[in-house]
């Protein structure tokens, strides 16, 4: 290169200069030095370069955009569907079954009671008269909702407070009432029993047997007082009279000893038991559960070699078929609420039964032997074949086992009798659950229904007030009136007219 070329070149390159070292400042020193041609080839390789460069981004972040925008749709919609699914778990429950209890629960209502303190003798008594809602009383004869079973084991029952005690309160409870032949006549005369009791409770509690004509058993009418609140719909937690029933039972779980015996005596123990353990099953709380479980196991442990029990657990051998008879009561309660009894229990106790009962349905009173082949059977009363009756049913024979069918013949030989001092309670209760579960539609059910309307109706005490004796039964004259006393012959009157609906009728 010349000296002359040079510098025309070095001309060039300080006129593009001027302090900008940029990509454009030198690309234009080198075009300007450059042939006419080789500056053409530069400047379309710039421009090609620049197209290039042009298109590529933008759409990529479009997209990217777009995915974005579809996740955070979605998420949200995720979130509203699972938020709310532990609150319908942990409350939703607790909701209806306070709105059930509450609602449902018509047990007593004392303005209607009020209205008159007339009794009604007839079907016709007028509705302010009654018991709880009218409604209640209409002709219904349509069959229990659900698929009910002896005492409702393993069924809710018809709802309300009767759960798994049949048909206590509610819907189910009117229909029961209707259909197994009970009245607004015998709602109202345990509507006035329960008023009776409520007003002669002790303020600890307990109700006084002695003081109302009865023996020394105080926890025996106290768990009998209990009952009779608890098989018209009252629990510890809802019904009019649920105060009643938590005194009762408090009063109860106070007596108990470190064994679970409620009391020394056993007809005693046993009552205490049925109370305990209906009123856990209708209450559900953890104080009564571990009373009326500990009540359970003192009478598995207590129970006699031959599958029965005595009178005081001094004496294996000796078995008393009426003290039985309450203990397996109390079992049954236990077992529809849940409540733990030692296997083979049952088992033994039906083997008992079935053991002292004779082809013509006689019962023997009792046995003083540890084996149960050497039972003796036969004999006994009309009382015991009652007693028979009730318990095979409830250990689980058929109501057409043979058994059953020949105590129910020889206990309705003596059917309860409107007359002071022709009545036996005892007798007559456990009729009303054994025929009962027989069947309404059955003979023995047709034959006695009326009849124990007639004397429970009839025999009530209508004078007076109820802080006297108005919706008691008097104790004089009843077999067993000097050892339970009024207390005890009033709680027993209610039990049998609740009988409609205190438990479910089996189904076979």
């Amino acid at each position: 290169m010349s000296d002359r070329e040079y510098d025309e070149e070095e001309a060039a390159y300080q006129e593009y200069d001027n302090g900008d070292d940029t990509l454009t400042a030198a690309l234009g020193a080198q075009m300007g030095a450059a042939p006419w041609y080789l500056s053409s080839v530069a400047v379309h390789c710039v421009l090609f370069l620049i197209l290039l460069m042009i298109p590529v981004e933008p759409p990529k972040q479009e997209d990217k955009r777009v995915v974005i925008q579809t996740e955070m749709v979605e998420e949200p919609e995720e979130e509203k569907i699972e938020e709310p699914e532990p609150e319908i778990e942990e409350q939703e429950p607790d909701v209806v079954v306070d709105s059930e209890v509450t609602v449902d629960t018509p047990v007593v209502t004392t303005t209607d009671v009020e209205i008159s303190d007339n009794f009604e003798t007839d079907d016709n008594m007028d509705d302010a008269t009654a018991l709880g809602d009218p409604a209640s009383f209409s002709d219904v004869d349509s069959e229990f909702v659900g698929t009910p079973a002896l005492m409702g084991i393993g069924k809710s029952g018809g709802g309300g407070g009767g759960g798994r005690f049949g048909f206590r309160t509610g819907g189910g409870r009117k229909n029961a009432l209707r259909r197994g032949g009970g009245s607004k006549r015998t709602e109202s005369a345990v509507d006035w029993a329960l008023r009776w009791l409520a007003a002669h409770q002790e303020s600890d509690g307990h109700w006084d047997c002695a003081k109302y004509g009865g023996g020394k058993n105080d926890i025996a009418v106290t768990g009998l007082a209990v009952l009779a609140f608890l098989g018209a719909g009252n629990s510890t937690k809802f019904g009019q009279y649920r105060n009643n029933v938590k005194k009762g039972c408090d009063w109860l779980v106070a007596h108990q000893d470190e064994k679970g015996l409620v009391a020394p005596h056993r007809y005693q123990g046993a009552v205490a038991l049925m109370a305990l353990a209906e009123a856990y099953g209708m209450s559900n709380t953890a104080d009564l559960k571990a009373a009326a479980q500990k009540a359970v196991d003192w009478a598995c442990v207590s129970q006699c070699p031959s599958g029965g029990w005595d009178y005081a657990p001094s004496n294996p051998k000796r078995v008393d078929t009426s003290v039985a008879g309450w203990w397996i009561m109390g079992l049954k309660s236990a077992k529809v609420a849940g409540l733990t009894i030692k296997p083979g229990v049952m088992d033994k106790a039906l083997a008992y039964i079935e053991a002292t009962v004779n082809e013509n349905g006689g019962v023997s009173y009792s046995s003083d032997t540890a084996d149960v082949k050497q039972v003796k059977c036969g004999g006994g009363s009309t009382r015991l074949s009652a007693v028979a009756t009730t318990c095979l049913q409830f250990l689980g024979r058929p109501r057409d086992d043979a058994k059953v069918i020949s105590t129910a013949t020889r206990a309705l030989k003596d059917l309860p009798i409107a007359e002071e001092g022709k009545k036996q309670f005892y007798l007559t209760y456990y009729q009303a659950l054994g025929f009962f579960q027989l069947g309404i539609r059955s003979n023995f059910w047709k034959a006695f229904n009326e009849p124990m309307k007639a004397s429970l109706l009839t025999l009530q005490v209508k004078e007076g007030s109820f802080e006297q004796n108005k919706g008691s039964w008097n104790p004089e004259g009843d077999p067993h009136g000097e050892a339970w006393g009024r207390v005890g012959e009033t709680a027993i009157g209610a039990l049998m007219l609740e009988v409609y609906y205190r438990y479910h009728e089996v189904k076979h």
